[in-house]
């Protein structure tokens, strides 16, 4: 009995040392994370608008945040997130439209854990710049759709299809947020 005592009071003590390490390696990492964050989806708006001056987040109904892209005062098109389930991880993209909100001037892939040598290569320009000047009716894989223009990449079908659906699905909501608004 007074070993399972002592053994208790040993496991509390680490587990009370652990949660404590791991509290502060949190509370000092959260912000250099966050900053991070922010650059990282700062490049893809600069990749995206390379002319750009400013980006304005914008709230719209139902709280649905997108950036409005200037050059000086003049509005030249929209930046919207999207995200979906790939095969081993959420995959979450930034795209741009053109002011027309018809056309995809491109898309960044920001975030994604898929498997190396396969669903990786969803981040390169080949399959990134399928979308480029592509409307949403266009933005489908062409083993899924005969009025698809997008090529899977061989291997990594399905963050290929969550690539495409997630990029539909976020033009969508956008457009239709759009709609309420005016």
């Amino acid at each position: 009995m007074r070993n399972i005592l002592k053994l208790s009071a040993v496991l509390l003590i680490i587990a009370a040392v652990s949660g404590a390490i791991l509290g502060i390696v949190y509370t000092v990492t959260k912000d250099p994370i966050a900053k991070q964050v922010k650059l990282e989806e700062e490049k893809a708006l600069k990749d995206i608008f390379p002319k750009a001056t400013s980006f304005r987040l914008t709230t719209g109904k139902d709280s649905y945040t997108y950036h409005e892209v200037y050059i000086k005062s003049k509005l030249i098109g929209y930046a919207i997130d999207a995200s979906g389930k790939g095969f081993a991880s959420t995959i979450k993209i930034k795209i741009g439209l053109n002011l027309d909100k018809k056309t995809i001037k491109d898309i960044k892939i920001i975030k994604q854990g898929e498997t190396p040598g396969l669903g990786t290569r969803i981040k390169g320009k080949k399959f990134t710049d399928q979308f480029m000047n592509k409307t949403l009716k266009q933005v489908l894989l062409k083993k899924d759709s005969s009025k698809g223009t997008i090529d899977a990449l061989t291997g990594a079908t399905i963050s290929s299809r969550t690539v495409s659906k997630a990029v539909q699905r976020s033009i969508t909501e956008f457009l239709k947020i759009e709609r309420k608004q005016k």
